[in-house]
């Protein structure tokens, strides 16, 4: 059934990724292009010389991506994407695409030498002959003034395929904070420079202090397993994530830029101090937080958003929503970027425990390991409040519309209701389904998720008698439709309990 899934998520581009055993990031990242490809088509008036254009690159984009030729893939999708918005693809434009500039360490002290190594993900069609000549400078995040160009370069190979070229810089004395490395590149006849960049977090001694709070933690975590103290020990994690954040962000592994990282540290430590005293740090937290837990598929740390009504009473079941964020987001999504935390808003109003999972990888589409995360977050949330067993409810947006639908297939008997927004899915499948009642909502404008894969979708769920209430919003657009319809999202909810499958099936010999 995952194969089938993934077959219908936007464009033919995609139909070779059925085929694949593995989600790989090379394969998430031509995923992700392909729906920016698909949007842009979608949106701009073609002829028909510009249609066979595209249309073939789309072609040979999807042939290497089912040749495991990922960076072909994403070659032949940038040039598509490059002629849609009416450029050349010129040698330099290639380069300047293909082009990777990655930092050993984005996370740096002053005085420090960080070696950053250019590299390609693709080689070119055309040879680019000719020498780069170029600076590295350090701009603040709010300007391109630069503050200090750190190295100058001539005669480069411009071949970062074959070899990669590593480059050595120093880093200078600047006030702790986030800053970016441009590399700009300029060679002879050139027309436009080729320019990339890399965030740096420039602060002295906040490495040694992560590392003294990780060494606290792994302290604590035995002595806690020695006293046998399970319950602490389930917190732990949350402290533990955001002790982890300064690693991954210095292995580039996670988009740091909003992050604060002496609050996360400070966040960590106070939950420390807690535990320590013997104390459950996150029993009486209410309103938006975040946790985290260990996952047992591979034993890392995965991270979830989570939102406790400030009236929540242990003595009584509340209602729990998964919600699952959209393509390229993460845990975050629905609280920070939809209409600015509306969704929780809505939830404190009427009552609703709601857990945001980050789902892996920003392409995981929700399968594999990262729908195993949507159920242990499901799980934990269980664990820790005290949930309605007959109202766990699961809505998505984009990504997450795809995951919902997927998701409740596979777990038919957790969940009372769904409500995918501008997603889409398997139509077969919606047998397996057929009691749950659906909310499905898209735009009739959507340049990204093609409206008709909710409408196949819709017409599949009543021909199994399926309960469905389809919105499909005039001139809607494919990010505006998810916060518009939070309401009616949250009323489908008010109105439905949990049905098992027994439920319905006994209900169906009975006549009802």
């Amino acid at each position: 059934m995952l194969k089938i899934i993934r077959c219908f998520v936007f464009s033919l581009i995609i139909v070779s990724l059925c085929g694949l055993a593995t989600w790989a990031q090379d394969a998430g990242q031509v995923l992700g292009a392909s729906v920016r490809y698909n949007t842009l088509k979608n949106s701009t008036s073609l002829t028909k010389e510009l249609r066979e254009a595209v249309e073939g690159l789309e072609k040979l984009a999807r042939e290497a991506n089912a040749a495991h030729r990922y960076g072909d893939a994403l070659k032949h999708l940038t040039h598509a994407m490059t002629i849609l918005r009416g450029q050349p693809w010129t040698p330099a434009r290639a380069l300047n695409a293909a082009l990777t500039v990655k930092p050993e360490r984005a996370i740096v002290e002053p005085d420090d030498l960080v070696r950053l190594r250019l590299g390609q993900i693709f080689s070119l069609d055309e040879k680019f002959t000719a020498k780069l000549s170029g600076t590295i400078e350090l701009l603040p995040m709010t300007s391109n003034e630069a503050l200090k160009i750190l190295k100058t370069m001539d005669g480069l190979n411009a071949d970062f395929a074959t070899q990669a070229t590593v480059i050595e810089v120093t880093v200078p004395e600047v006030p702790a904070g986030n800053y970016r490395l441009s590399l700009t590149f300029k060679y002879e006849g050139a027309a436009e420079p080729i320019t990339k960049t890399a965030t740096l977090h420039i602060e002295r001694g906040l490495a040694a202090r992560f590392a003294a709070a990780q060494a606290r933690a792994a302290q604590l975590e035995a002595r806690l397993r020695a006293d046998k103290k399970e319950t602490l020990l389930a917190v732990l994690p949350t402290a533990q994530y955001r002790l982890r954040l300064f690693d991954m962000a210095s292995a580039s592994a996670i988009n740091f830029v909003r992050l604060n990282f002496n609050d996360e540290l400070k966040e960590a430590t106070a939950l420390l101090d807690e535990l320590e005293a013997k104390r459950d740090p996150l029993a009486a937290r209410r309103g938006d937080f975040r946790k985290a837990y260990w996952s047992k598929v591979d034993n890392t740390l995965q991270p979830y958003r989570l939102f406790v009504p400030t009236n929540y009473d242990s003595t009584k079941a509340y209602p729990l929503i998964i919600a699952l964020h959209g393509m390229g987001g993460d845990e975050n999504s629905y609280f920070d970027l939809y209409l600015q935390g509306a969704f929780k808003v809505e939830a404190e109003k009427r009552g609703y425990i709601v857990a945001c999972p980050k789902g892996r990888e920003p392409a995981s589409m929700y399968t594999g390991a990262a729908e195993r995360d949507v159920l242990d977050v499901l799980e934990e949330v269980r664990r820790a409040y005290r949930i309605d067993a007959e109202r766990i409810y699961m809505t998505g947006h984009s990504m997450g519309g795809f995951g919902t639908w997927s998701i409740a297939i596979n777990h038919p008997d957790l969940f009372a209701a769904l409500a995918p927004v501008a997603g889409g899915g398997n139509p077969a499948a919606l047998a397996k389904i057929a009691h749950i009642p659906q909310l499905v909502v898209h735009g009739d404008n959507d340049k990204t998720v093609a409206v008709e894969r909710s409408r196949v979708m819709v017409e599949a769920a009543k021909k199994v008698g399926a309960e469905v209430k389809y919105l499909e919003i005039p001139n809607g657009d494919h990010g505006s439709v998810a916060g518009r319809t939070f309401k009616d999202v949250y009323d489908f909810f008010d109105s439905h309990k949990r049905k098992t499958t027994d439920a319905k099936a006994a209900a169906a010999a009975q006549g009802h």
